[in-house]
């Protein structure tokens, strides 16, 4: 919070590696934003300028906020543009379960396109849409499970099986399309690709919600309090602010493979 260089290390590491965890930050309610403008302007989404994750008994509008375990996803699919970064500050953590797991999106599309090239095209160049409505709200984005850039580079991962409408492929397409999808799941299940951590009081993490898959074991409310806060940035705050703060710096800008 005090050194810029340090600033920076963090944000390199959130941009080359997609996943950083933040230790000894307040269990309060205004440390998410604090740290979150640390870096620059907070995306406002349909759940709030920060969202709580903590179950709700009566009209949850979000799979997080109920005790089943959630399977790997990326976070508002239904945009048409994803948030690039996702910050999530545990306040508490006394229950039973509830582990946090994250998955390196980036690294099975690469492994698909090297071992399973096939696979790799269809879920780049066939859009899935995706839905989520609400009482005041109602969400649908139409793209593909890869997403490539202008240089052909992956740039983003987009996958939420509640969030995903129908597949409307044709006929001679959808049996193939299916195995490359089924595929692309099972891979997110795969060790190889994982990271798993309790998520304690006092613990922010921050992950590109573009290449970053996350997930979470189910827990037991009557074990104790799970509370956590949580929010959005764009990448183009994170890529601007990593750029002027390097202005300053004699380091060279690296990327970590």
């Amino acid at each position: 919070m005090s050194s810029d260089s340090v600033l920076l290390d963090w944000l390199l590491a959130a941009r080359d590696v997609g996943l950083t965890m933040l230790i000894g930050v307040p269990s309060t309610d205004e440390a998410l934003e604090t740290v979150a403008r640390r870096i620059s302007f907070i995306r406002e989404s349909n759940f709030g300028m920060t969202f709580e994750v903590r179950t709700k008994a009566e009209a949850a509008d979000s799979n997080a906020y109920t005790t089943l375990e959630l399977p790997a996803h990326t976070d508002l699919p239904t945009r048409e543009l994803q948030p690039g970064l996702q910050f999530l500050h545990c306040l508490i953590n006394d229950a039973t379960g509830g582990e946090s797991t994250f998955v390196d999106g980036f690294a099975i599309a690469a492994t698909l396109r090297a071992e399973s090239p096939k696979d790799f095209r269809l879920l780049c160049e066939h859009p899935v849409e995706f839905w989520n409505k609400a009482p005041g709200s109602d969400y649908r984005s139409y793209a593909p499970i890869i997403g490539l850039d202008s240089r052909g580079e992956v740039s983003e991962i987009r996958l939420a099986n509640w969030l995903r409408a129908p597949f409307n492929l044709p006929a001679s397409e959808m049996g193939a399309f299916y195995r490359a999808y089924r595929h692309f799941c099972a891979l997110t299940r795969d060790s190889r690709f994982i990271v798993s951590r309790r998520l304690e009081a006092g613990q922010m993490w921050c992950f590109d919600n573009r290449r970053t898959m996350h997930a979470r074991k189910a827990f037991d409310q009557a074990s104790g309090k799970r509370f956590l806060r949580g929010c959005y940035m764009d990448r183009d705050e994170l890529l601007s602010r990593i750029l002027v703060l390097q202005r300053g710096s004699t380091r060279p800008s690296i990327r970590v493979a």
